[in-house]
């Protein structure tokens, strides 16, 4: 569940993906398309790693997701902000930039689509500048011009600016080696229907005023068609839904595509999936598109992108140890970040829990299990160092990988009297604050399983050694009963992330939330146990890749058990929170300052010298939470003296009492308007007489808030001291 963006850095297709250098096709062609563009990606991607699993490439990169890269300063006066590869900044702001983008298929020109980047810019937003993709060819504007590259900036007075571009999206690739497949796209336009990753468009803004301005965004398809979060398909489709384990699955049926399966068998194949995979980081939404194989012929199987985006090939089948559908499901449930010596697990343990659920799910027998896993073990696969890339050779992350990763499980199961799995190492990796390497993954194993099961695992991943074959015998030995499945995450109760401190006390939902200095957020972690074993388990509470606390001990089979973890954030900044495998961004700002809008006394004309009662109204005005010190002085000293916290839009009155002499005094508070209190015959003053409250003096007075009102702020915090000026006239 956690969705800070960026929190993969890997981009995974099954069988064969991605050579180190893309090319795009201009047109389409049913098997041979044309080689005639330049590779084209999403704009704020930095460079990405791309890795190549063709035959005999020896070094390889990888094809990182879109970056998220966010930055921000907020002052008391102003501030500025720049997002990419997200889809919101600033979400709890009392305004927003809101940026729309629109999808649009161009059948007359095949390998291109058209995007409309349009945007609402409320007030206070003093400049705007998106950033538009290196290959864009800009068709029409309004309200912006060019800047700077790509750049185009904002004229400042239309309210609804746009920019229309037109984007290449074919992605090819040549690939060699028996598992790929029978074409070269990645993404396609096929002029009638396009397939393809959306661009990310990122951009800067700035505001004036204490408030901050955030940004939303959201993507929609012109016509028919479907948005995922990073993929999007473009032409008539329908979907079909299965909710099931917390995850809501969307299985996206194109009109074109011609499924070997039935959405009903491919759901029901995910949703067991997502039953028996307990090793966290579940997101909401898996959106699943059906890729057409009609008339494109694909480079490969399937291809996983995002956090929780994933195509196949309509024609790939479920009956296989080589299942694509559950490959690609495996991939959406890697949350962590690989350093090098552990990159060889992204692909390995996706093929092997690939053939092992279509094994637990019936759909393969044991002999096509072992025969998925065999490659494995023979040269040159089975001579490649795991821990070291750069030997990787014929696909060797994904056969060799899967046969370590299937090796590591069985010794696991074998050591443990079968009530742990490979599933406890997978969930620690998705639980590590860090980037996971060779050493954490070993580590873990032995932590699981003990020291000479991390002794194999070390042996094969990191020699040239490669594991044997089990049989059938020795497989229903360890594999005979299901193992503790054990799974730490946050709960997933409605108010399993609670805020409180001096502005509110509320529930909030979502991986990203917007907190206020003094606010603590309490956040419900969850240990569950689906499997048939009692498991042990530590539920550690991570805040930026630091433990603050960690909770442990054993939970029993169905057995859930919930701790509740606290942090106060007492200055502004960004953080992340984690429990197990899900993690939660906290945008923490400072509180705006509050703004005095009343300042009344009960009676403003004494005929003699008397207590005075003033009343000072505070609001937020600002649509967020805000504070600041309310302060009244006297003749004698402070008359009000008060620090204010104020919820979004709260009112709130402070009052003092002073007893005043003869004369007439000035209080003004801010920029309201003066309050004269006159005491006794000072000339023009008094006219003595009975109060309407029963009082000796006048009637009572309020400052109203005459020209120039305005917020009460300070030079070293959000609101200073309230001036007083008190001047008594002898």
């Amino acid at each position: 569940m956690s969705r800070a963006g960026g929190r993969r850095v890997v981009v995974a297709a099954v069988a064969v993906v991605l050579l180190a250098s893309a090319v795009t096709g201009g047109g389409l062609a049913a098997a041979s398309p044309t080689e005639n563009g330049a590779a084209s990606s999403a704009a704020d991607a930095p460079a990405p790693d791309r890795v190549g699993f063709g035959a005999d490439i020896a070094s390889s990169t990888e094809l990182g997701e879109p970056a998220e890269r966010v930055t921000k300063s907020v002052t008391a006066s102003g501030g500025s902000a720049s997002a990419a590869g997200t889809d919101a900044v600033l979400a709890g702001a009392p305004a927003n930039v809101t940026a729309v983008q629109e999808l649009r298929l161009t059948p007359d020109v095949p390998g291109e689509v058209t995007v409309v980047q349009r945007y609402r810019v409320p007030d206070r937003v003093s400049s705007l500048k998106p950033e538009l993709p290196a290959n864009a060819t800009v068709t029409a504007t309004a309200g912006f011009s060019r800047g700077n590259g790509t750049v185009y900036e904002w004229d400042g007075n239309t309210s609804s600016p746009s920019v229309t571009f037109a984007m290449e999206v074919n992605e090819t690739v040549d690939l060699s080696g028996p598992e790929g497949a029978q074409g070269r796209y990645l993404f396609v336009d096929a002029g009638e229907w396009a397939l393809f990753q959306r661009p990310a468009v990122p951009t800067s803004w700035s505001w004036s005023g204490a408030a901050p301005v955030g940004i939303t965004r959201e993507t929609r398809a012109a016509g028919e068609g479907y948005v995922g979060e990073w993929m999007a398909y473009l032409g008539a489709v329908e979907t079909r839904e299965r909710t099931a384990h917390g995850q809501r699955f969307e299985l996206v049926l194109p009109e074109r595509a011609s499924l070997r399966e039935s959405p009903a068998a491919i759901l029901d194949s995910l949703a067991a999936a997502g039953d028996r995979l307990r090793v966290g980081d579940r997101d909401d939404v898996v959106n699943v598109f059906a890729a057409p194989t009609t008339t494109v012929g694909w480079g490969v199987r399937g291809l996983q992108y995002g956090d929780r985006d994933m195509w196949v090939r309509d024609a790939e089948p479920l009956a296989t140890a080589e299942n694509t559908w559950l490959h690609e499901y495996v991939h959406t449930r890697q949350g962590y970040e690989t350093a090098p010596s552990a990159r060889w697990t992204n692909e390995g343990f996706a093929t092997y829990y690939a053939a092992l659920l279509a094994l637990e799910q019936d759909r393969v027998d044991f002999a096509a299990f072992r025969e998925a896993l065999r490659p494995g073990t023979v040269r040159p696969q089975s001579d490649a160092v795991l821990t070291e890339p750069r030997s990787w050779v014929n696909t060797a992350n994904y056969l060799k990988g899967s046969l370590v990763a299937g090796d590591t499980d069985l010794r696991i199961r074998l050591a443990t009297d079968g009530t742990r799995s490979l599933q406890a190492v997978f969930s620690a990796m998705n639980a590590h604050p860090g980037p996971v390497d060779a050493r954490t993954v070993f580590e873990s194993v032995g932590t699981v399983a003990g020291p000479e099961v991390r002794r194999a695992a070390v042996t094969y991943a990191g020699t040239e050694r490669a594991p044997d074959l089990w049989s059938v015998r020795t497989h229903t030995e360890a594999f005979a009963s299901t193992p503790a499945l054990v799974e730490v995450g946050i709960a997933t109760e409605s108010d399993a992330l609670a805020v409180n401190g001096p502005y509110r006390n509320v529930t909030r939902s979502g991986s990203e939330l917007t907190l206020y200095a003094g606010e603590t957020l309490t956040m419900t972690g969850a240990v569950s146990n689906a499997g048939g074993a009692a498991g042990g388990y530590e539920a550690r509470f991570v805040v930026d890749g630091a433990v603050t606390t960690s909770e442990s001990g054993t939970v029993a089979p169905g057995e859930r058990v919930t701790y509740r973890f606290e942090r106060t954030f007492d200055e502004a900044g960004d953080h992340t929170l984690a429990v197990g495998g899900d993690r939660v961004t906290v945008e923490v700002y400072d509180p705006a300052p509050a703004t005095v809008t009343a300042l009344s006394a009960n009676r403003t004309d004494l005929s003699e010298p008397g207590a005075v009662a003033f009343t000072a109204t505070v609001s937020s005005t600002h649509g967020v939470p805000a504070r600041g010190n309310v302060t009244l002085r006297g003749p004698e000293g402070p008359i009000i003296d008060r620090r204010v916290a104020l919820g979004a839009g709260e009112n709130r009155t402070v009052s003092g009492v002073a007893r005043l002499d003869r004369g007439e005094y000035e209080f003004t508070l801010g920029d309201a308007d003066t309050l004269v209190v006159t005491v006794g015959d000072v000339g023009d003053g008094g006219n003595g007489g009975e109060g309407a409250d029963g009082t000796e003096g006048g009637d009572g007075g309020i400052s109203g808030l005459g020209p120039g009102f305005g917020p009460v702020t300070a030079l070293a915090g959000l609101l200073g001291a309230l001036a007083l000026l008190v001047r008594r006239r002898e």
